[in-house]
């Protein structure tokens, strides 16, 4: 096993899709196929098995035992309480998010980031940013409204400011722990919006830190010529496989028309602009899914919608949403495939980790359009599209000033004199331009200096001339799971060399290859060895695992045989055989059950009368004395009746939380496990009082899906209720359970001032509904129409 690794101070542990529509965005460019850019993906790209379903239940166990032995070296005292906030997964790695209270308050800074290998049996990484305990006072002498009108004074035009939240700020660069009012104020500076969070102090009214959640941007609306874009029911710009997905004009709300046929190709038509968007951010999900086994933008399965419009020459994220304007000629929109890609990846970066948000400071800034960079390049890649073709350069199909790309991975020094390496003038340097050193480690270690292929060379700063790239999936798998150890929300280059060293030994723990890739391209733009970084040493005694024959289709009761077979790297070692995932009613067996690496073993898969119909996959297990490895084998089991037709139903997500009056989606999709598809007809049973459930399809065949829409109204009851989605087939009927929870409305849904909404609230206001995406006290002019950065029509 690789030794454990250390970051800063802290010592470590020795979907089923809906049915797509085919939608035509017309366009200048040549054409591309309906599926431009398809490829067949595996879901284990480079060996990095995704955790099994054990793997991560053994992870969370191994994560809370971290946390207690690390107590002392995490800064924990008495009156310290963690609590999980998620389970992230990137590759093979497993990230699990704990947030930190001190006497009930929240603690900034204090989070701690514990990582796993994917079977949840080896520690990689326990780290916080928080370095000192806590002993401080909860008392307060400057009040939540003082906080309040301080925090307002950051921005020139302010349209809305959160009610105060107490925390302790615990962040080192801020000095030693101080109490808070953490408080997030939205509007605009001089020149370009904002929603600055502010952190004052609680005792002396001084700002302690702040970070903008509006991360700008540039580019063009080129577009992706014909392609395959999801929507929901209705002709609506809403992906109800992909949570949060939506894409509209300035006030909000997606578009929505009578045909399934968007776009007319004209740079100027909105529409259009929503098509390149909408499709690239559909392919950033399913890029993250397939490429890294992360979920959804945020890591939890959410994302966030698209707006089109913007009256500017710039695009930008603000914490909630994405937002596109045009190019200075106003001929183009500003959505072209690494626009989009750069604002999301912001998200991303926002929502990794337990950094507390996007982060204040150039560096830290740098650092994160250097992630927006990085995701527009990885998102060009893994779509493949002809119309706008994979490279290394930002926004190179806008003209945004009549001066090309906005900036060059490879050589950022070619646009404006951009810095290519890190130096101390990095902190005091515009954050598009202290983009420069991150981008081009990326690229040398996608790439290398000499890439060939008609790929463009790239310099060094320091160290060896020649370096060789290891892929940019790879690359890519390496620095998304870097960001899951964020711990501080002001990163630095020095932590981003750690963090991706880190990460690139755990995510290939059996080669030094692509540490030492890592290593030697931060080396190559001037980012030195940190104290504590990690070493790699390539494991001697190793070995390898398959199953032959890997798939096998068996009727109920019987059973099926294949053969494990192992190689040795290094010497022979012992190895424990079982396994994981088998279905209902059958057992896995092995003859002989521990081997010695070379040798193989037989297993025996049994079903009984019990076992459901469906496809299973079953993880086989290797546990040697030095490293542990894993294969898995796929088992198909049907009906005793080879004759009959049958099918199983599945929703996603199967549960969901709203208020009265709100409404959720999910997806119903089937699957045929013998015989023919047959007609399918959709149902639903259960729902509470006031709700209605629609299907997209409400017939279809086996082996479809149908988008599932849940509507609550205002009467409807609080509650948990389990409603029934059924399928009936002509020959065999189904059925699927989702379960609703309705939370009590919290007053009235008229709109009042001066009132507290806190998020997820349902108003109505003139007859129309609202939702609050932010909690506030509600102030006079501050009506939803006015203020929609904090309401949502629904």
């Amino acid at each position: 096993m690789n030794p454990k690794v250390k970051l800063g101070a802290v010592a470590m542990l020795a979907i089923a899709a809906m049915t797509t529509t085919s939608i035509v965005s017309a366009t200048s460019a040549t054409a591309a196929p309906a599926n431009a850019g398809a490829r067949t993906i595996t879901s284990d790209p480079f060996g990095l098995t995704p955790p099994s379903s054990e793997g991560r239940k053994r992870g969370a166990a191994l994560a809370d035992k971290a946390l207690a032995a690390e107590a002392d070296n995490l800064a924990k005292g008495e009156d310290d309480v963690f609590s999980l906030e998620k389970t992230t997964s990137v590759g093979s790695m497993q990230f699990f998010t704990y947030n930190r209270t001190y006497r009930g308050v929240p603690v900034y800074g204090g989070g701690v980031v514990v990582s796993t290998d994917g079977a949840g049996l080896k520690v990689a990484t326990v780290d916080t940013a928080q370095k000192t305990e806590l002993t401080l006072d909860t008392k307060t002498t400057v009040s939540a409204a003082k906080a309040a009108s301080k925090a307002r004074t950051l921005l020139a035009k302010v349209d809305s400011v959160s009610t105060p939240k107490l925390v302790v700020h615990a962040l080192p660069e801020a000095g030693a722990p101080r109490m808070a009012w953490e408080v997030v104020v939205s509007g605009s500076s001089k020149t370009a919006p904002s929603v600055q969070h502010v952190y004052v102090d609680a005792l002396n009214g001084s700002i302690l830190s702040k970070w903008d959640a509006v991360k700008m941007g540039t580019g063009q609306g080129f577009y992706n010529g014909q392609v395959n874009i999801t929507t929901s029911s209705g002709f609506t710009m809403r992906d109800g496989t992909r949570s949060g997905l939506a894409c509209g004009g300035q006030n909000g709300s997606p578009y929505t028309k009578s045909t399934d046929s968007w776009g007319n190709g004209q740079g100027t038509n909105l529409e259009t602009a929503c098509v390149d968007a909408y499709y690239a951010a559909q392919k950033e999900w399913d890029m993250l899914k397939e490429w890294f086994n992360y979920n959804g933008i945020n890591g939890r399965g959410g994302g966030y919608p698209a707006r089109v419009g913007l009256n500017d020459v710039n695009a930008f994220w603000n914490g909630s949403y994405t937002n596109f304007g045009h190019n200075q000629a106003n001929n183009q929109q500003a959505t072209p495939m690494d626009v989009v890609g750069h604002e999301y990846g912001h998200a991303i970066y926002q929502f990794a980790g337990s950094g507390g948000g996007g982060g204040g400071g150039n560096e830290d800034g740098g650092l994160n359009e250097s992630t927006g960079d990085i995701f527009g390049a990885l998102l060009e890649a893994y779509a493949n599209n002809p119309n706008d073709p994979p490279d290394y350069t930002v926004g190179e199909e806008v003209n945004l000033v009549g001066q090309g790309p906005i900036r060059y991975m490879y050589q950022p020094s070619q646009h404006s004199g951009d810095p290519n390496c890190y130096s101390s003038s990095i902190p005091n340097t515009e954050v598009h331009a202290a983009a420069g050193p991150q981008n081009h480690w990326f690229y040398l270690v996608a790439e290398g200096t000499n890439p060939g292929g008609g790929k463009p060379t790239s310099p060094v700063c320091s160290g060896p001339s020649s370096l060789t790239g290891i892929g940019i999936q790879k690359a890519g798998a390496i620095y998304l799971a870097s960001l899951q150890l964020r711990t501080s929300s002001s990163r630095t280059h020095a932590q981003a060399r750690a963090q991706t060293l880190a990460a690139a030994k755990t995510q290939f723990p059996n080669s030094c290859v692509e540490f030492n890739a890592v290593k030697a391209a931060w080396t190559a733009v001037s980012v030195p060895a940190g104290s504590n970084e990690p070493t790699c040493t390539q494991n001697q005694n190793d070995f390898t695992i398959t199953a032959n024959p890997s798939a096998a289709s068996v009727k109920v009761g019987a059973s099926t045989t294949t053969t494990v077979n192992t190689t040795t790297i290094g010497n022979a070692q012992s190895i424990a055989l079982t396994a994981t995932g088998a279905p209902t009613g059958t057992t896995v067996s092995f003859s002989p059950a521990t081997i010695t690496s070379g040798q193989s073993s037989s297993v025996s898969i049994a079903t009984s009368a019990s076992t459901p119909a469906g496809r299973y996959t079953i993880n086989i297990n290797g546990a040697g004395a030095s490293i542990s490895h894993a294969t898995t084998f796929t088992l198909t089991v049907t009906t005793d009746n080879p004759g009959q037709d049958d099918f199983s139903v599945a929703v996603n997500p199967s549960s969901a939380t709203v208020q009265p009056g709100g409404s959720t989606n999910a997806t119903l999709s089937t699957t045929v496990t013998s015989g023919n598809a047959q007609s399918v007809s959709l149902t639903a049973s259960g729902a509470p009082t006031g709700t209605t459930v629609s299907f997209g399809s409400p017939t279809i065949n086996s082996g479809q899906s149908s988008s599932v829409s849940i509507a609550t109204s205002s009467t409807t009851p609080a509650g948990t209720y389990t409603i029934t989605l059924n399928g009936a087939g002509a020959s065999v009927s189904h059925a699927a359970t989702f379960t609703l929870t309705v939370n009590s409305d919290q007053g009235g849904t008229d709109w009042k001032e001066w009132k507290q909404y806190n998020a997820g609230d349902i108003v109505t206001y003139s007859g129309v509904r609202y939702r609050c995406l932010q909690s506030h006290t509600s102030l006079p002019g501050w009506d939803p129409p006015n203020v929609p950065a904090l309401w949502q029509r629904l």
